[in-house]
C-alpha cells in the first residue's frame, strides 16, 4: 500500500504480523499450573491458531472485520485466565509498525501488545471499509461516515488504555499518533455529512456550519501529526490541504447565506476570504503532491469562486454599492459537531460475532481458590446435617438390638416357620449376590487401591528422579548450570502429590473399617443367603404357644411405635437423598468465573452465607424427624419393659429372639456395607483417572527438564570450544521448562469441571462403620472503491449505531472512482 488513496480520502494501513502458534505455551501452562489435561482443549486450541492466522493477514471485507474483532474477544477472556507475560506464558508478540520511516518488528511478551495491534487493526479495517464505499450514493454514504467514526473510537480506545496496557512505545502506539488518527478519522466522517448536506440541497448556514467542524477536525490532525512526526508526507500534505479547503468551503456557503440576508458587503468579504484559503492550500509545492482527487475539489472550488467574487463586486459596484468590511470584524461560524467517536462495542453485545469463549470450562486461579473455599464449608454444612441423622439412626438401631426388638415379637407372634420381613430380607440378600458379592467387591477394592498407590509412587519416582539428575548436574556445572531449580518448578506438583497421599491414606483407613463390618457380619450374611428351606432349618424353633402377644396391649403399642420408626426413617432417607443432590448441583463457580470475566470484585464471604442458606431447609426437617424419634423410642423402651414383665419364656423361645435378631442385624449390616463399598470402588476408579492424568504431567516435566539439561550441556560445550550458537530464525521461542503458577485448582464435585479433582475431599460414605466418625505475512492492497450496499446498514444519523454481525460472503462489483457521478459539491 502507497499511503496514497484512489480517492479524496485516507485509510489507516493494516501493522502487519507473522503466523503465530499460541497453543504451545498455553498447553504447557494448562498441565503445570491447573494440573489438567489439555488435550481436553484441543478444539479451542486448533480454533485460536486458526483464528489468529486469519487476521494476520485481513482483507478488505466485512467478514475479516468480524474475524478481527472475535480473535479481540476472545483474547480478552484469554487474559482473564491465563496470564500471558514475560514472568509466566511467555509468548513473543511480533508486530511491525504501519507508521514510521522503518516501519520495524516489535515485540512483547505483553498479551496487551496484542490486544493493542489487533484493535489498531479493526481501526484500520473500519477507515478502509469506508473508502471502499461509493459515496455517491446515499448509503454508501452513510455507511462511511458510520466506519469512520468506528474507526476513530477503536483508535481512541487504544489511546484510553496505553497507561493500563503498558505497552511497548512504538511510533503507532504513541499518544500523538493515535489522536492524530481519531481526528483524521473524524475529519473524514464529518465530511461524509457536509457532503450529504450538499447533495440534499441544505441550508447554506447549515453546511457552512459542517464545513467549518470538518476543517477544524483536518487542523486538529495535522497538528497532532506534526508532533507525532511518524506520517507521511502524503499525509500532511491532504491534512493541510483539507483544513483550508473546508475553511474556504464554509466561507462559500456563509457568503451565499449573507447574499440571501441581502448583505452584500459581507458576501464579498467572506468570497474574498474563501479565495484567500484556497490560494493558500495552493500555494507552494505540496499542492502538487496531493492526490488528482483533492487537486480537482480544490479548483473546482476555486473555479466556483472566481465566478462569484466578479459577480457579487459587479453587482455591488453598480446597484448596492455597499461598504466592504474587513474580515476580521465579521461573526465567526460556530462548527455543527455530527461526529464522535464509536467505541468498541463490550464483548454481550457482539456475542454472537464473538461465540462462547474457549477454554470456558477452564477456571481463573482465583476461582478455583474460593470453589474451593465455599465447597469445604459446603461440605461442613452438609456432613453436619447428614451425620446428624445418621447418629441418630445409628442410636435407634443399636438401642432396639439392645432391646432385642423385633425379634422378640417375632419369636412369640410365628414360634415355628420364618417370618415375614426375614424371608423378604434373605430374598433381597441373594438376589444381590449374597456374601459372595461383597468379598468379591471387596477384592476389586483392595485391586484397584493398590494400583492408585502405585500411579502415585510412579509420578513421585519420575519427579524424585528428575530432581536427583538436576543436583548432579549442578554440581558438575556450578554456576554455569542457569536451568532453573527442579524445587522452585515442582512445588505445585509436588503438593499436589502429598495431599493426593493423604486422600488415599484417608480411604485406607474407612477401608479398615468396612472390612472390620464384613468380618463380623459374614457368617450370618452367609446364612441370610441360603434358601427358604436351609435357612428355616437353622433357626430354633419353639413349640410353646403364647396367646399374650395378641392380647397385651404393651406389644400392640409396641408394634405400632416400631411402625411409625419404620416410616420416620424413611422420610430421613429422602431428606438425606434431597440434602445430598442438592449439594451436588450446588456450584457457585459460574457465578464466580462470569465476575472474574468481567473483572467484577466480589466479597467471598458474603456471597457464601447467601449461598449456604439454601440449607436452612433442611435444618427444620431434621429437627423433626430427631424430636419424633426421642419421642417414639422413650415409649418403646416403657412398653417393652412392661412387655418383658409380663411375657411368659423359656430358653428356646431366647434361642429362637436372638437368631432373628442377628439375621435382622446381618441385613441391616448387609445393605450399609454394600453402599459403602459401592461408594468406595467409585471413589478408587475415578481417583485412578486424576492420578493418572497427574503421572502424565509429572513424566512430561520430566521429559520437557530432560531436552531443556541437554540444550544447557550443549550450551556449556560450545562456550568451552568457543563455537558460536547457531542463529534461530523468527522471534524467540518460549522456554520449554515449567511456570511456576499457583497450587492446583480444588473442588468439591470432580465433574464441576474437566479434569479437576479436590485434593481436600475425603471419601464419602453414606455411613461411617459401626458408627464411627465418617471421614470426610502480505501486501497490503489499497481498497477500491465498490457499489455496495447491504440491507439495514447502520444509520449514522441515528442515536445509537448497531454492529451487524452478519458476514458478506461476497464483495460487490467494482466502480471506477474516477466516474462517480454527481461528486461536484461546488456545481463546477
Amino acid at each position: 500500500m502507497s499511503g496514497i488513496s484512489s480517492t479524496n480520502m485516507l485509510p489507516a494501513e493494516f501493522k502487519r504480523s507473522d503466523r503465530l502458534s499460541l497453543a504451545p505455551p498455553i498447553k504447557n501452562y494448562i498441565a503445570t499450573s491447573y494440573a489438567e489435561d489439555p488435550d481436553v482443549y484441543i478444539d479451542d486450541f486448533r480454533n485460536l491458531d486458526a483464528l489468529r492466522g486469519d487476521i494476520s493477514v485481513p482483507d478488505v471485507h466485512p467478514a475479516s472485520l468480524n474475524k478481527l474483532l472475535k480473535y479481540y474477544g476472545q483474547l480478552m477472556y484469554l487474559s482473564s485466565k491465563f496470564p500471558m507475560d514475560e514472568q509466566h506464558i511467555k509468548i513473543c508478540f511480533c508486530w511491525y509498525n504501519s507508521f514510521g520511516k522503518d516501519r520495524k518488528s516489535v515485540t512483547s511478551f505483553n498479551v496487551n501488545y496484542e490486544k493493542a495491534a489487533v484493535l489498531f487493526n479493526i481501526g484500520a479495517m473500519y477507515s478502509q471499509l469506508a473508502v471502499s464505499e461509493n459515496r455517491a450514493t446515499t448509503d454508501g454514504l452513510k455507511r462511511a461516515a458510520t466506519y469512520f467514526q468506528q474507526s476513530a473510537g477503536a483508535f481512541k480506545d487504544i489511546q484510553d488504555r496505553l497507561p493500563e496496557w503498558n505497552v511497548p512505545t512504538t511510533s503507532d502506539f504513541q499518544a500523538a499518533t493515535l489522536m492524530t488518527l481519531t481526528n483524521f478519522m473524524l475529519a473524514q466522517a464529518q465530511e461524509c455529512f457536509w457532503y450529504k448536506a450538499v447533495v440534499d440541497k441544505m441550508k447554506n448556514g447549515i453546511i457552512s456550519r459542517l464545513a467549518i467542524q470538518a476543517a477544524e477536525y483536518y487542523d486538529q490532525a495535522f497538528q497532532n501529526a506534526t508532533g507525532a512526526a511518524v506520517f507521511p508526507e502524503a499525509w500532511l500534505i491532504q491534512m493541510q490541504i483539507k483544513s483550508n479547503h473546508f475553511r474556504a468551503a464554509a466561507q462559500f456557503r456563509k457568503s451565499q447565506d449573507s447574499l440571501d440576508a441581502g448583505k452584500y458587503g459581507e458576501e464579498i468579504a467572506r468570497l474574498h476570504a474563501a479565495d484567500s484559503f484556497v490560494k493558500k492550500a495552493m500555494e507552494g509545492s505540496n499542492f502538487k503532491k496531493a492526490t488528482q482527487y483533492v487537486q480537482a475539489d480544490l479548483k473546482n472550488l476555486q473555479t466556483t469562486l472566481q465566478h462569484s467574487i466578479a459577480r457579487a463586486e459587479k453587482d455591488n459596484d453598480i446597484v448596492y454599492m455597499e461598504t466592504v468590511p474587513r474580515f476580521e470584524t465579521l461573526e465567526a461560524i460556530s462548527g455543527a459537531n455530527m461526529v464522535k467517536p464509536t467505541p468498541i462495542p463490550d464483548l454481550s453485545s457482539i456475542s454472537d460475532i464473538v461465540g462462547p469463549q474457549m477454554f470456558a470450562g477452564l477456571v481463573p486461579f482465583s476461582v478455583h481458590q474460593s470453589v474451593s473455599l465455599y465447597s469445604h464449608k459446603k461440605d461442613a454444612v452438609v456432613s453436619s446435617l447428614v451425620n446428624k441423622l445418621n447418629d441418630a439412626s445409628g442410636y435407634y438401631q443399636s438401642t432396639l438390638a439392645s432391646l432385642n426388638l423385633p425379634a422378640s415379637i417375632e419369636a412369640l407372634e410365628q414360634p415355628i416357620g420364618l417370618p415375614k420381613s426375614l424371608l423378604q430380607h434373605s430374598e433381597e440378600v441373594r438376589s444381590q449376590g449374597g456374601s459372595r458379592s461383597l468379598q468379591d467387591t471387596w477384592a476389586t477394592i483392595a485391586a484397584v487401591a493398590e494400583k492408585d498407590s502405585t500411579i502415585l509412587n510412579e509420578a513421585i519416582t519420575a519427579l524424585d528422579d528428575e530432581a536427583r539428575e538436576d543436583e548432579n548436574m549442578r554440581n558438575q556445572f556450578g554456576a554455569r548450570w542457569s536451568v532453573p531449580r527442579s524445587a522452585d518448578l515442582t512445588s505445585n506438583l509436588r503438593d499436589s502429590a502429598k495431599t493426593y497421599r493423604i486422600k488415599l491414606d484417608a480411604a485406607k483407613k474407612s477401608d479398615s473399617l468396612i472390612g472390620d463390618k464384613l468380618a463380623k457380619h459374614l457368617h450370618f450374611i452367609e446364612s441370610l443367603s441360603l434358601t427358604k428351606a436351609e435357612l428355616e432349618a437353622s433357626i430354633p424353633s419353639s413349640t410353646v404357644s403364647s396367646t399374650l402377644v395378641t392380647k397385651d396391649p404393651n406389644v400392640k403399642n409396641l408394634k405400632a411405635m416400631l411402625d411409625q420408626m419404620s416410616k420416620n426413617m424413611t422420610r430421613r432417607g429422602a431428606v438425606i437423598g434431597d440434602l445430598k443432590g442438592m449439594s451436588a448441583s450446588d456450584d457457585i463457580g459460574p457465578k464466580l468465573v462470569e465476575a472474574a470475566n468481567k473483572r467484577e470484585e466480589i466479597e467471598n464471604e458474603a456471597l457464601f452465607a447467601q449461598q449456604l442458606q439454601k440449607y436452612d431447609q433442611f435444618q427444620t426437617s431434621i429437627a423433626q424427624l430427631l424430636e419424633e424419634q426421642e419421642k417414639c423410642l422413650a415409649t418403646i423402651v416403657e412398653a417393652n419393659r412392661l412387655f418383658i414383665d409380663s411375657k411368659q419364656t423359656n430358653g428356646m423361645i431366647q434361642e429362637r429372639e436372638q437368631a432373628l435378631q442377628n439375621l435382622d442385624n446381618a441385613y441391616k449390616a448387609f445393605r450399609e456395607i454394600s453402599g459403602n463399598m459401592q461408594e468406595g470402588l467409585k471413589f478408587y476408579t475415578e481417583f485412578q483417572a486424576v492420578l493418572q492424568r497427574f503421572l502424565n504431567n509429572c513424566k512430561d516435566y520430566a521429559m520437557t527438564r530432560g531436552v531443556d539439561k541437554k540444550d544447557q550441556i550443549a550450551s556449556l560445550q560450545r562456550s568451552a570450544t568457543g563455537m558460536p550458537r547457531p542463529d534461530a530464525s523468527g522471534p524467540p521461542l518460549p522456554p520449554r521448562h515449567h511456570q511456576q503458577g499457583p497450587p492446583p485448582p480444588h473442588g468439591n464435585n470432580p465433574n464441576a469441571y474437566p479434569g479437576t479433582w479436590n485434593p481436600n475431599s475425603a471419601p464419602q460414605y453414606s455411613s461411617a462403620p459401626y458408627g464411627q466418625p465418617q471421614y470426610q505475512q502480505h501486501q497490503q492492497q489499497m481498497p477500491q472503491q465498490h457499489q455496495y450496499q447491504q440491507p439495514g446498514a447502520p444509520n449514522p444519523f441515528a442515536g445509537n449505531v448497531q454492529y451487524s454481525s452478519t458476514p458478506v460472503t461476497s464483495m460487490p462489483p467494482s466502480m471506477n472512482p474516477g466516474q462517480q457521478p454527481g461528486y461536484m459539491p461546488y456545481g463546477a
